[in-house]
């Protein structure tokens, strides 16, 4: 009997990797196009978890239907004396007072704010043991918490908790809770003293140099910005007041810009081209804002973003009321000293708003 010989089966070709990152990107772009640019603050359930009481508007969970990723947006409100205490590794987060009146204790420092100062989370080398007090019980007291997640995941950025919030009545789930070791031998491992003086001899020793230098800044950093202490401007796009800008050196958190914008009763900013990616948290007021063409209507805890776009997007924003005034909390990644002003658009203003105009006149 004839032995049959089996051909061997050819194995199957492996993917071409190439194309699956090519598909990818075309999957990023298609979410991006048809992601959420509002969010409705009526929309937003009002929450007790183990830290505070508070609704998030972005989660991670949410980066595949927005049209900016990588935002991670909530706010907090409390009435009762306390918040939970946590404590986060990384650090990077902003804080806006929304109202009231607080103090919050960051490794053992005491930070007090008011209705419309900003907090500043530092990044440090092992953690910020955080928790946040109100100074008027009974009164409410909330907050506008910000973070941007790529500039956190490149700090190995993690939170654990270390007490309740006093509403919480959940149950404790262990492995959510700081550890003994938390913070690792490694972040308090220091080398030999460097002293580089203002002429370093190699590319290397810059870099220390650098180091040096902005570890005596953090020493005098501001980790509150006091509203009171930041000037308003009129300029082309409206009436600002800046608490975190590229030309701000002396604060504790600079990777995020923060700025607040007024629109006067009836009035309207000015038009601007810009990338996208910028988060608009409305404070008080109604109105609507053009982004590409397409209105939205917004009102009092609402969040808008510019969506991420080839080409940028251009942005207008309206004041509804003709009676009462509009305020904007505005965000957005510090790229500027990175990938430059322009971006990969084009950092443009197509018009200006009527009050820079008649202050020109």
């Amino acid at each position: 009997m004839e032995k049959q010989i089996e051909r061997l089966r050819e194995p199957e070709p492996e993917p071409d990797n190439y194309d699956q990152v090519l598909k990818w990107t075309i999957e990023q772009t298609r979410r991006r196009n048809e992601g959420k640019v509002l969010i409705k603050g009526s929309d937003v359930a009002w929450v007790h978890s183990r830290n505070s009481y508070g609704k998030r508007y972005i989660t991670p969970f949410d980066w595949g239907n927005v049209s900016a990723p990588g935002w991670i947006i909530a706010i907090t409100n409390q009435q009762i004396i306390r918040r939970g205490k946590h404590t986060h590794k990384g650090g990077g987060r902003l804080l806006y007072a929304l109202e009231g009146k607080g103090r919050t204790i960051n490794n053992g420092i005491n930070l007090d704010w008011e209705e419309g100062d900003l907090e500043l989370l530092a990044v440090t080398r092992t953690e910020n043991v955080h928790q946040h007090f109100n100074l008027e019980p009974g009164k409410p007291c909330g907050m506008l918490v910000l973070m941007f997640w790529p500039f956190m995941e490149a700090t190995a950025n993690e939170t654990r908790q270390i007490t309740d919030s006093p509403d919480w009545k959940g149950e404790r789930t262990e492995e959510l809770y700081r550890p003994d070791d938390f913070v690792p031998q490694s972040a308090h491992l220091n080398g030999y003293e460097i002293d580089v003086d203002s002429s370093p001899q190699t590319l290397l020793d810059d870099l220390f140099l650098q180091r040096n230098r902005w570890r005596q800044m953090m020493d005098k950093a501001r980790w509150i910005v006091k509203a009171k202490d930041q000037t308003l401007e009129t300029n082309r796009m409206g009436i600002y007041r800046w608490f975190v800008h590229p030309s701000f050196t002396d604060l504790a958190c600079r990777q995020i810009l923060f700025w607040t914008h007024d629109i006067p009763p009836g009035s309207r900013s000015g038009t601007q081209k810009h990338q996208g990616g910028r988060i608009h948290f409305v404070v008080e007021g109604r109105g609507y804002s053009l982004i590409d063409g397409k209105r939205y209507d917004w009102e009092r805890h609402d969040l808008f973003m510019l969506p991420i776009k080839a080409g940028g997007v251009v942005v207008q924003h309206w004041n509804a009321d003709p009676e009462k005034p509009a305020k904007l909390a505005v965000a957005e990644p510090n790229w500027y000293d990175i990938l430059g002003p322009d971006m990969a658009c084009g950092f443009e203003q197509l018009d200006d708003c009527p009050e820079y105009r008649n202050s020109r006149k």
